[in-house]
Parts: structure tokens; sequence; C-alpha cells
């Protein structure tokens, strides 16, 4: 029997998942639920024989690629499939070379989430053939002065998104469990490495790159 941890902090998505894999899976399955990041690293360190994680890439306090990342130094053997609602693909090039096994929106049809679980499950990567196309290009290329953001740490990515959005530096830091402090720091980080002075700059930016979720 496989064993799979579900990490989403949304409830119904997680028994959704877990609704929809029992369906779809041709073999028995065993989930395990974590409600957040730091659940999730503690689950694992504590000797969870799990076959495979599903990790949500927006998860609050910690992102996603963030606890991708304590994951793969704690066990990094254990393939970790990240979900995503962003339609923007640099997410699933940064969680790719980030260790990921596989990146898939949540809104894939039920045929693509069965592949890509059951090819993770065999040992391979799962991409979809744009998220490959992407993969390559991150890495052979060099840094364009059109496209800054790739200087961007996955946080700073990620304010850069959540102020596109329209939200504000108080909503921004609630979200993500974070002073405004620290926020106000990365949006200084994101001033400096896309050359820019203020916030309607960045989503200008941002909108013109199509860096939104």
């Amino acid at each position: 029997m496989k064993r799979i941890l579900i990490v989403d902090d949304h409830n119904i998505v997680r028994e959704g998942v877990m609704r929809l894999l029992r369906e779809l899976l041709e073999f028995p399955v065993d989930f395990d639920e974590a409600a957040t990041g730091q659940q999730a690293i503690e689950k694992v360190s504590g000797g969870g024989a799990y076959h495979m994680v599903l990790l949500d890439i927006s998860m609050p306090g910690r992102s996603g690629l963030d606890v991708l990342k304590q994951i793969r130094q704690l066990n990094p053997e254990l393939p970790v499939l990240m979900l995503s609602m962003y339609s923007d693909e640099q997410y699933a090039v940064r969680a790719l070379r980030a260790g990921a096994a596989g990146y898939l929106n949540k809104a894939s049809a039920s045929e693509e989430f069965k592949s890509a679980i059951e090819k993770v499950l065999s040992g391979a990567k799962y991409v979809s053939p744009l998220q490959g196309n992407l993969l390559a290009e991150a890495i052979s290329e060099a840094i364009d002065p059109a496209m800054l953001h790739k200087l961007l740490s996955d946080r700073e990515y990620q304010f850069a998104c959540m102020l596109t959005q329209g939200k504000t530096m108080t909503e921004i830091a609630r979200e993500l469990s974070l002073s405004v402090k620290t926020v106000s720091t990365y949006r200084a980080r994101v001033l400096e490495k896309l050359k820019l002075r203020t916030n309607a700059e960045v989503i200008n930016y941002c909108l013109t790159h199509g860096i939104v979720m």
C-alpha cells in the first residue's frame, strides 16, 4: 500500500484530493494530512513512512517552496509533487529547480492528475511539455535585462505577485504570517532587483511579463 502525505491549508482541498485519488488510482492508498508547512516538516522528520508528498505551493507563513527545500534536506529520496492554482508557469520552473518531482495545476483534468501521481510514485519526474521547455530555458539562458524577475528569490517573487493582485502591505504580511517590516524589506529588494521605484511600477512590470497568480 502506498502512503501519501497531503499538505494544504484548506481542509476542503485535502478532502477533495483524497476522494479524487481514491476514485482514480487502481491500487490501495493510505493518506495522511498536514494543514501547515510546519506540520508537514514534523511528520516527515518524525519518520513517517511516506511514498510521496502532495504539497500546495501557496502556504501561510512558510511558502510551499520553503517547505519543499526542507523536506528535501530531511529526506532527499522522498518525492514531492507540487500542487498550485497559479497560472504563472515560472512557479513550475522554481519548484522543479528546487527539487520537486513534479508540478501540477489544481485545475488539471483528472487523467492528468492520475498520470502525474503514478509517474512520480514510479520514481520518475512529471512535467508538462510547456514546463519542460521553460525549465530548459531557465537553466540554459543568461538573465536577459527584460527578465529581471528571474533574479528574485521565491519569497520576493511571491510578494510581487501578491502586490499585483492589489493587496496592501498589511494584507500581504497577514497572509504570509510576517511582520509589515519584513514585507517592507522584500519590497525594497524587489524594487532594487527590478530597477524600479514604486509599487505601481512593480505592478506594471508584473502585468507586462505575465507575472500574476
